[in-house]
């Protein structure tokens, strides 16, 4: 699917591929899941050269940004997760291609993503100040950085309550909150890959010398809102190994509560069992068995003895 965003004097609006007459009012051409038909449609009609999608999940920086004399060409994560996304079935960064040639932004994806239906209805509703494609790119990553911060909040209160749970539920330490703790951890991790790859293009692209000096300070602006990004997902990772640390320490705490109760009921039961088995040697001459409170004093003897380490273990507050 193709939708093409041209601007008229006050507003921007759709038009299909096959009734373009003039690429002087096109700023944006968003190209979803696009078969090779469009794919050739439209490098043909616009002189231009699409990443595909081997290029699009290439990870080394030289595939992730690169420019030539027409055009600059960006391959970008955007973070998808399945806490907000009902048919993902996992957290994942989906990769999406830039290019920007000749005051048009071209983009290439193979998924619905929520940032690029923010753009499009902020395009027919508000367009404010965007006259090219390059301002439309800035607006896309804008909206991303801030979807992101939200994101990182979102896993902050979520590490807020697993601690909660921990050190105040009782019944907290569960393996659906140790999964829990794990799922967590990968969905910061994918946030962190998708927020370092972006500030690897930004530092790349503000030294183009085809950008305007406002947008490049534009730039500036959202790297120190991406160096803040870092800051939080270092912090926020840390918390989450501690929690992860502190489960697994409180998890070892109830395994040696369940050990100590069975080594002291080991020990209590030892000095009755004992005496059971020296009354029950098959010894003939043993004078207790003679006696008419031989089995009464068996008894009693087994009680006392068991008692006498409970009441030590109670004096060194070992119980």
């Amino acid at each position: 699917m193709v939708a093409i965003y041209q601007r008229t004097e006050s507003f921007f609006e759709t038009t299909p591929l096959s009734k373009i007459d003039d690429h002087e009012k096109i700023v944006w051409i968003d190209i979803l899941q696009p078969n090779e038909e469009e794919i050739n449609q439209i490098e043909i009609l616009f002189n231009i050269k699409l990443p595909t999608k081997l290029d699009r999940e290439e990870i080394e920086l030289s595939s992730r940004y690169w420019e030539d004399s027409r055009s600059i060409k960006i391959n970008s994560y955007f973070f998808v997760s399945f806490f907000f996304v009902e048919n993902a079935k996992s957290h994942y960064n989906e990769s999406v291609s830039f290019v920007l040639q000749d005051n048009i932004l071209f983009t290439v994806r193979d998924s619905e993503l929520q940032t690029f239906d923010m753009m499009s209805k902020m395009l027919l509703s508000n367009p404010k100040e965007l006259f090219s494609g390059y301002d439309i790119f800035m607006q896309i990553f804008d909206i991303r950085i801030d979807r992101d911060a939200d994101l990182l909040e979102y896993a902050s209160r979520e590490s807020d309550e697993i601690r909660k749970k921990l050190l105040w539920e009782p019944d907290g330490h569960t393996v659906d909150l140790l999964r829990k703790i794990s799922t967590m951890q990968e969905f910061t991790q994918k946030v962190r890959q998708s927020v370092f790859d972006k500030r690897r293009i930004l530092t790349a692209l503000v030294k183009s010398p085809k950008l305007s000096q406002p947008i490049k300070q534009e730039i500036s602006i959202m790297m120190k809102d991406l160096n803040s990004l870092v800051e939080f997902i270092t912090i926020d990772g840390n918390t989450l190994d501690n929690l992860q640390n502190l489960f697994l320490a409180q998890t070892n705490i109830e395994q040696n509560k369940i050990i100590k109760l069975f080594t002291v009921a080991s020990v209590v039961l030892m000095p009755p069992t004992l005496v059971a088995s020296i009354y029950g040697m098959n010894f003939h001459f043993m004078p207790e068995l003679d006696w008419h409170i031989g089995y009464p004093f068996s008894l009693g003897l087994m009680v006392i003895t068991g008692i006498i380490p409970l009441v030590y273990f109670r004096k060194k507050k070992w119980l």
